[in-house]
C-alpha cells in the first residue's frame, strides 16, 4: 500500500513537471564528451539546487528521478557500471566506459523557474595504446610460437641422434681385443709350462748319457 502511494506521488510530480515544461520554455545547454572505452566518466550536472523540487537524469533506455520534497527515488537503471547516489543526485558516474554506454545523457532540474536541462552526447572509442598493444601482441604471438616449436623440433631431433650414436658405440667397444697386459697375463701361464716341459726333457737326456758314458 505504501509503495503505491509512493509511485502515486512521483506520477503526480511528474504531471506536474509536464505542466511546468509546457509553460515554460526549458533551458538546454548541450555538451560533447568522448571517452576510451574503460575509463570512468563522470557527469556532473552542475546547475543550481536552489529552490529545486526535482532532479532528473534520462538516456535512451533508463530514467532516473529524485524528488527533493519527498525524499524519494525512482530508478530502472540496470547497468551495475552507471551509478546515481540519492546523497548526490547531480553526478552520473560510469565506472568503466564501454561501446554501449554511448548516446545522450540528460540531466534535468526542476525549480520554481521552470525547467533547466544539460545533454552529453557521449561518444565511447577504442583505447590507442591498448590496440597498438592488441595488434602488436597479435603479430608477435604466432611468431613466437612457432619458433619455440621449432627450437623444441631441433632439440628433439639432435637428442635422438646423440642417443643413438650412444647405442651404435657401445657393442663396438665389447669387441675390442685385449688390452696387451691381459694377453701377458694369458699367455704367461702357457710360456711357463713349456719352459718346465723343456727342461724336463733335458735333465732326462743327460741322464741317459751319463749311464751310457759311465760303463765305459
Amino acid at each position: 500500500m505504501i509503495l503505491q502511494l509512493n509511485q502515486t506521488a512521483l506520477l503526480f510530480i511528474q504531471l506536474l513537471v509536464m505542466l511546468r515544461v509546457f509553460a515554460v520554455k526549458p533551458e538546454e545547454n548541450n555538451r560533447v564528451m568522448l571517452a576510451f572505452r574503460g575509463d570512468p566518466v563522470t557527469l556532473t550536472c552542475n546547475i543550481s539546487e536552489k529552490n529545486a523540487s526535482q532532479i532528473s537524469w534520462t538516456n535512451s533506455r533508463s530514467v532516473f528521478q529524485y524528488s527533493i520534497q519527498l525524499n524519494r527515488t525512482f530508478s530502472n537503471f540496470s547497468s551495475n557500471r552507471l551509478k546515481i547516489t540519492p546523497e548526490l543526485p547531480t553526478k552520473l558516474i560510469i565506472v568503466s566506459a564501454q561501446p554501449e554506454d554511448e548516446g545522450l545523457y540528460t540531466c534535468s532540474i526542476t525549480d520554481l523557474d521552470g525547467l533547466h536541462t544539460i545533454t552529453w552526447n557521449l561518444t565511447v572509442s577504442e583505447n590507442p595504446e591498448e590496440s597498438i598493444s592488441s595488434k602488436y601482441f597479435t603479430f608477435i604471438l604466432p611468431s613466437a610460437i612457432g619458433f619455440l616449436l621449432c627450437g623444441i623440433t631441433l632439440a628433439v631431433f639432435f637428442y635422438r641422434k646423440m642417443m643413438m650414436r650412444t647405442l651404435n658405440q657401445d657393442p663396438v667397444q665389447d669387441q675390442f681385443p685385449p688390452h696387451s697386459g691381459e694377453e701377458a697375463a694369458h699367455s704367461q701361464p702357457q710360456g711357463g709350462t713349456a719352459l718346465c716341459t723343456n727342461n724336463k726333457r733335458s735333465s732326462q737326456y743327460m741322464e741317459r748319457l751319463n749311464l751310457i758314458y759311465g760303463h765305459f
